[in-house]
């Protein structure tokens, strides 16, 4: 069964004006058009909706009239559910599907939304967090609206926006004999035991600033968590990279950490948000990347803390 809200009005206006001219007149729409609608209307609902009478116009059947009465009462919610959509347009509601990299979204992620959602009550948040890969395959399928990520081997028909530029640290131990110094050179650690933070793109990046430098780092253990890095580094044991510095400056298990600039000439990571080109973005998704800029800056960022440069 196949009709349309137009065939509708113009049933309607020719059931109320007894007339396909008059109705013609009223709506401003065609003769041939009315004709048609009621034609295809009789058609898909397979009843007679009018008795036409030669040179005097129509009279509705008893199944006209009472088509009549419901086509009134349907167009006339269809009227209440848009004004419906207006009115939680205006108060921005709708869902946003939000990816994370995984590193960014244990730390920027719960302050970041907790206090989105505190200004848009009627914004739904679904959030998922992954490797850079991963995020970008949901863009493209549209299991995502957009992803908080670094700007890594982006493909075509991705669109990103810079929202702040992350410089390296060297991750040491509290108790370590170089944490306290101002900055550090991967000279000065690269006989020690390494952690590697292996995720994709992640990895190619950390160990591409020892080959610029001319070094090869002992990589003492490999893990793609990196709470798994901060407990390794916290006991002493080892060092890392990372561009990343949360508020929390301990390990799950409790060990303190130290974040010491990486001094030379070393990449920043550039952290922002990537959608998918020429997709129209809904009001609740415009308020998101807005809330984004406003909140992600290169003197703050939710979960971390201090400045976003290293040495």
């Amino acid at each position: 069964m196949h009709f349309t809200l137009r065939q509708l009005e113009y049933f309607i206006a020719a059931g109320e004006a007894c007339s396909i001219r008059k109705a013609s007149e009223a709506i401003n729409v065609s003769q041939p058009a009315i004709s048609s609608a009621i034609s295809q209307l009789e058609a898909s609902f397979k009843l007679q909706l009018f008795i036409r009478h030669h040179a005097q116009g129509l009279s509705l059947t008893p199944a006209g009239t009472a088509f009549l009465l419901e086509a009134k009462q349907f167009l006339a919610q269809g009227a209440e559910l848009k004004n419906v959509a207006v009115d939680l347009s205006s108060k921005l509601a709708g869902t946003v599907q939000v990816g994370a990299f995984s590193v960014i979204a244990p730390i920027v992620m719960p302050e970041l939304i907790s206090r989105f959602l505190h200004e848009h009550e009627h914004i739904e948040v679904l959030m998922s967090e992954d490797s850079q890969p991963v995020l970008l395959d949901k863009l493209k399928r549209g299991a995502l609206d957009i992803a908080l990520t670094y700007d890594l081997h982006l493909p075509e028909g991705v669109d990103f926006i810079p929202l702040v530029s992350l410089s390296a640290y060297l991750l040491l131990g509290k108790n370590h004999p170089l944490s306290s110094r101002e900055s550090l050179s991967l000279e000065e650690v690269v006989e020690e035991r390494f952690v590697l933070l292996d995720l994709p793109l992640s990895r190619e990046y950390f160990l591409s600033m020892f080959i610029h430098a001319g070094l090869k780092p002992w990589i003492y253990a490999r893990t793609e968590h990196p709470e798994v890095v901060r407990g390794l580094v916290g006991r002493g044991y080892s060092y890392s990279l990372a561009n990343v510095r949360p508020k929390n400056l301990s390990s799950l298990d409790g060990s303190e950490l130290s974040y010491v600039p990486l001094r030379g000439e070393h990449p920043s990571l550039n952290l922002g948000l990537a959608t998918l080109k020429d997709v129209r973005k809904t009001r609740a998704l415009e308020a998101f990347v807005l809330y984004c800029q406003k909140s992600i800056t290169q003197n703050r960022v939710p979960g971390m803390t201090g400045s976003t440069n290293g040495a």
